[in-house]
């Protein structure tokens, strides 16, 4: 009994340590800042002093960002040897223990509109690029999830982004309107058409538009709907060794909540790279886990699950892009628009509640709303030679 209870509580006791470790390592100065308003206001509630309050904000955020930085010293200093799949650097540490049961091998697990939150195996987190990636893209089990994910991929069905198809092409019509000049009478190429949002505004804009798309299902409805779209129905690799896309002939490629599904970015950045024509543009959006709120959500954030192999920094965007052949240009903060009948949905599955609504209560909640957590960002980087 006493052997039981000393074995739980150093469980526990190692638990909040390593989530008390991955909440600092990942602790800019601006979120540090953002933190220590919030406890200063707290504090200045309790206390009602100004001076307080005035006094705590730079106080803690100077105390946090000690923290921080203490915490990737002593990470610097381990040798794990576990390599990071990015920068190659060869002792990344535990970020957060695998948490769930995987649930990659059931039907819909790799569907963009997935509910399988809080289902993956450990993360780890490179001290130097500062990026985060999934234990199953360790050298010996590489191959295998590459394979895997492939198949998923070409199984999706996705009938729930289906019905939010009209709110998701809101978020597409201002992308498109916002960079236009990457797009406007532009060759365009998307890695990821799925079922067309992008395609419906961006071929009226583009001078050629090609997409590429694993999901049988998805080509199937994009190419049904849209019988002119040119669409490949393989993924990239494929497309490549079978000679269905020439090198030199896109002036844009733009991926869509894709590269953080990839095994791996970094080489597949430089095959677009020689894709695109001289000065051509990648554009990109996915997932920043420095972000507030994934801090505050830790590893609750909605982010991790099996399905996103990476988990970027602001300095990894820079360092992927570096490494294929390109430099940034921006990096923004990506909105975008879903009914609020499945915000709410998403809500409830992170609390691990499953229900429907009624057909009634789902046409009343069909509301287009905005989403901006400061979580999900879109990334522009510039064609360079590469080395």
């Amino acid at each position: 009994m006493i052997y039981d209870l000393y074995n739980y509580f150093n469980k526990k006791t190692v638990t909040i340590l390593i989530y008390f470790s991955s909440f600092f390592r990942r602790l800019k100065f601006k979120s540090s800042f953002y933190f220590a308003l919030l406890l200063s206001c707290i504090f200045g509630v309790i206390r009602l002093d100004l001076y307080d309050f005035l006094l705590a904000i730079p106080v803690i955020t100077l105390l946090f960002q000690i923290i921080h930085n203490l915490i990737l010293f002593l990470d610097l200093k381990k040798k794990t040897g576990i390599k990071c799949k990015l920068c190659s650097y060869n002792d990344s540490v535990l970020l957060y223990p695998a948490k769930g049961k995987s649930k990659v091998d059931e039907k819909g697990s790799y569907a963009c509109s997935s509910f399988d939150h809080g289902h993956y195996p450990n993360i780890y987190f490179c001290p130097v690029c500062k990026n985060g990636f999934l234990e199953t893209l360790l050298e010996e089990k590489f191959q295998q999830t590459k394979e895997e994910g492939h198949k998923l991929y070409e199984e999706v069905v996705d009938d729930k982004y289906v019905e939010n198809l009209e709110a998701r092409y809101v978020t597409y019509d201002k992308i498109t309107d916002d960079y236009a000049d990457f797009l406007k009478d532009k060759d365009v190429l998307e890695i990821g058409s799925y079922y067309g949002v992008f395609y419906e505004k961006a071929h009226k804009v583009a001078k050629s538009y090609k997409g590429i798309e694993p999901s049988r299902h998805a080509c199937e409805f994009l190419t049904t709907k849209h019988p002119e779209a040119n669409i490949i129905n393989n993924n990239l690799e494929g497309a490549l060794q079978e000679s269905q896309i020439s090198e030199n002939s896109f002036d844009t490629i733009v991926l869509w909540d894709v590269i953080e599904h990839l095994p791996d970015p970094i080489q597949t950045l430089r095959k677009l790279n020689k894709l695109l024509k001289k000065d051509g543009h990648v554009i990109f959006s996915t997932i920043n886990m420095e972000a507030s709120f994934a801090l505050a959500l830790g590893p609750k954030w909605p982010w991790f699950m099996d399905m996103h192999y990476y988990y970027f920094s602001d300095r990894g965007y820079v360092d992927m892009l570096h490494r294929s052949g390109y430099v940034m240009l921006t990096h923004d903060h990506f909105k975008y628009y879903v009914y609020l009948s499945y915000f709410v949905e998403k809500v409830f599955s992170l609390l691990h509640i499953r229900f429907n609504f009624s057909e009634k209560m789902r046409k009343k909640l069909q509301v287009k709303i905005p989403i901006q957590l400061g979580d999900t960002v879109l990334v522009i980087g510039k064609k360079e030679e590469l080395t």
